[in-house]
């Protein structure tokens, strides 16, 4: 028989089983705000931040250190997740301590222990190497009810002096609060994005801003990124000492970057052997420049290395020529260099890859993380228009080209980029542009389908699809690096949603590697039972493929616009062939909706053995306003009807 164990051992065995809990060194400031009363929150709030703290001390020398506080209270066991806490650094910031505590419901108290914590890489996973890291703590005893508590501390050596303070975030928040301590002769300028301008505090040389109830942003779908729409506060320090470091303008930013790529330019002689070889003098200018832009894009991997201000400095064109890799800027940079060896100029252009997060309202700072090109066409040089064409009131002609992307073809640019901001750094200084909006008729899909509908209800057909602009784009992302298997199972998957049991019986795609051409892919399948038998009738869906209806829940309020990837022009013409002894008794009636940002037109016409189903769905914008959101129901309703509406056949004597 075995023994109870004496109260000493059940001590140790707890001691071994559960987290070290009290006295856990958990700090006073942490107590106090877990005891705030626990206010009483949606459903769908599984967390609140209860204090989100960050203080920056500016020492004369420019180093700055910060402390960041983040307190958490766990609504739901969704909420759990808040268990695991990550803090980035990098060889430019020295992180001098991270901690992490939870109090429960119980009043227990943890402390994340040195085993708690991981480093890991936080790149983008192309990086060849990156100095970027972060530390990851998992937080113990977290659960239904706890309070989780984060503090840490980093030195740095800003290469630009200021701080973005992100306030706003998918949970509510009760308290947040910016300290800012300057040493005396320095300054600041604050800016505030999405939030009403608030007042600092002021006591000497520390600037305190505190804000309270700070509503959450609410997931939705496909609504613009988080970072466009929350409440943000960019603070700029500055001294004398600080000049070509700060700035308060976008010409002073372009100046700090058009200093940071000088020289980088520069060409090697195997550089300027290449561009005789690849743009020779007997070829016409624009056929020249499309040369080099091909090169740029498709002979130079995509890989970087970022050390430091890495980050955001181009190694030089002779490097990334040589040796044939490199990131965005790097790309950028190489093909630059070889443009101003036929003459013609380009200019940097960073941007960010997530629409609307810079807008003509943005005050400068430094938060791109893509770079692309401006090439200035000269007059002349071209005919008819481009969809990536921007008309700067100076410069003349600037074709937006972005060399990273390799299945957006010369003349376009990639969706994300469209209708969004960059900053474009030229010799005269620099400027926020607006970056075209292509046309939907840039960007088309027409599918044309033969079926052949047999008695049972199961449907044979062959579909073949002509993609142009970001439409081709996005097939070719999706099939340019599948073998044929895979591409199968990608249109297996596409076709399953929509027609059930189906079988693809082939596949084939042209011009996957010719992104000056459009992508062509046919298919053909076999879907038993695609049509419903009801004794002498046969319901039969004309929309075979291609839905259109959007991701909008209009059972509740709409908070946030919503967006389109781009606009695009899509028409389907489906022809049926009917079973032998089956005429057409009903068909359902042609669908309309028209409005500013979307078209949707459908008909369905009877040939006696044929059934043709014919429609065009036409996207103008790429963001439909919350204002406008009840006539995006409509729109979505009307297509939602006609994409699931039955025709009607029965069978004769």
């Amino acid at each position: 028989m075995r023994k109870k164990p004496t109260n000493a051992i059940l001590f140790l065995l707890l001691a071994v089983l559960l987290p070290a809990a009290a006295n856990a060194g958990v700090p006073d400031w942490l107590r106090s705000v877990a005891q705030q009363p626990s206010k009483t929150y949606p459903d769908d709030v599984n967390a609140v931040v209860l204090l989100h703290e960050t203080e920056t001390t500016v020492k004369d020398s420019g180093e700055t250190i910060t402390r960041e506080r983040r307190v958490i209270r766990v609504l739901r066991p969704d909420g759990r997740d808040t268990a695991f806490q990550g803090v980035p650094f990098d060889e430019e910031t020295r992180l001098n301590y991270f901690k992490g505590w939870s109090i429960s419901p119980k009043g227990l108290e943890y402390e994340a222990k040195k085993d708690d914590v991981a480093e890991i890489a936080s790149g983008e996973g192309y990086e060849i190497y990156s100095d970027a890291k972060a530390k990851v703590m998992r937080i113990p005893g977290v659960d239904v009810g706890t309070v989780v508590g984060v503090e840490w501390e980093q030195k740095r050596h800003p290469y630009t002096f200021e701080d973005q303070w992100f306030f706003q975030r998918s949970q509510p928040v009760e308290h947040a609060r910016f300290i800012l301590h300057l040493p005396p002769s320095w300054e600041f300028r604050a800016a505030w994005i999405h939030y009403a301008e608030q007042s600092p505090q002021v006591q000497g040389g520390t600037y305190v801003w505190d804000l309270t109830n700070i509503p959450r942003i609410e997931h939705e779908a496909e609504m613009p990124h988080l970072r466009a729409l929350a409440g943000q506060l960019v603070v700029t320090y500055f001294s004398e000492k600080t000049k070509g470091r700060t700035y308060s303008t976008w010409g002073d930013f372009a100046a700090w970057y058009t200093q940071l790529t000088t020289g980088m330019r520069d060409p090697s002689p195997a550089l300027q052997q290449k561009v005789l070889e690849l743009a020779p003098s007997t070829l016409p200018l624009l056929d020249r420049i499309k040369a080099l832009a091909r090169f740029a894009q498709r002979d130079v991997r995509y890989a970087a290395i970022e050390i430091g201000i890495g980050g955001y400095q181009p190694h030089p064109a002779s490097l990334t020529f040589s040796n044939r890799y490199g990131d965005c800027k790097d790309k950028a940079t190489v093909l630059s260099a070889m443009l101003a060896q036929i003459g013609v100029k380009s200019f940097y252009v960073p941007v960010h890859t997530d629409r609307g997060i810079y807008t003509e309202k943005t005050p400068p700072t430094n938060g791109f993380n893509h770079v692309i090109l401006a090439i200035q066409l000269p007059q002349g040089s071209f005919t008819g228009t481009m969809p990536a064409l921007y008309e700067h009131p100076q410069l003349g002609h600037l074709l937006i080209f972005d060399p990273t992307s390799r299945v957006v073809p010369f003349g376009q640019i990639p969706a994300y980029e469209q209708d969004n901001y960059g900053l474009l750094v030229t010799d005269l200084g620099g400027e926020l542009v607006h970056l075209p909006l292509s046309t939907p008729e840039s960007n088309r899909i027409t599918r044309t389908a033969g079926l052949s509908l047999l008695p049972d209800g199961s449907l044979k057909g062959e579909v073949q699809e002509v993609r142009t602009g970001s439409e081709a784009a996005i097939g070719r992302y999706m099939f340019e690096h599948q073998t044929t298997a895979d591409r199968r199972k990608i249109l297996e998957r596409f076709l399953g949603r929509m027609l059930g049991n189906v079988q693809l019986d082939s596949v084939e795609a042209d011009n996957l590697d010719e992104i000056d051409k459009d992508l062509v892919i046919r298919y053909k399948f076999t879907a038993e039972h695609y049509a419903k038998n009801a004794g002498a009738l046969l319901l039969v869906r004309p929309r075979v493929v291609g839905e259109k209806l959007g991701a909008l829940d209009m059972t509740k309020p709409r908070h946030y616009p919503y967006e389109f990837d781009a606009p695009t022009l899509q028409t389907d013409i489906f022809e049926f062939h009917l079973p032998e002894g089956y005429k057409i008794d009903e068909l359902p009636e042609a669908a309309k909706a028209n409005f500013a940002f979307g078209e949707y037109n459908s008909k369905i016409e009877n040939s006696g053995t044929q059934l043709k189903y014919s429609r065009e769905y036409k996207i103008n914008a790429v963001r439909v306003p919350v204002e406008k959101i009840g006539d995006l129901g409509k729109f979505f309703h009307q297509i939602n009807q006609d994409e699931r509406n039955m025709a009607v056949l029965k069978k004769g004597n």
